[in-house]
């Protein structure tokens, strides 16, 4: 492959990554938004899956039981 078509690819790769991060800085704004207007707020931004899974079983082993209590 010769340099001009490696600077292309290259080129291409960072105006995709830019474009992905924009979409991703509006989506993150559109969700802020959302719930404010729902009158909520969105305490744990940049939580991940683990974090939420980590949440919901130290939740469930302080209330063994508690979802099959709430779905009866």
């Amino acid at each position: 492959m010769n340099i001009r078509s490696q600077v292309e690819r290259l080129r291409r790769q960072v105006a995709k990554s830019s474009f992905n991060e924009d979409v991703k800085q509006i989506s993150d704004l559109m969700d802020e938004l959302s719930a404010n207007a729902a009158g909520s707020e969105l305490p744990h931004r940049n939580q991940t899956l683990q974090d939420i899974l980590d949440e919901y079983q130290s939740s469930t082993v302080a209330e063994p039981g508690r979802h099959l209590k709430e779905s009866s």
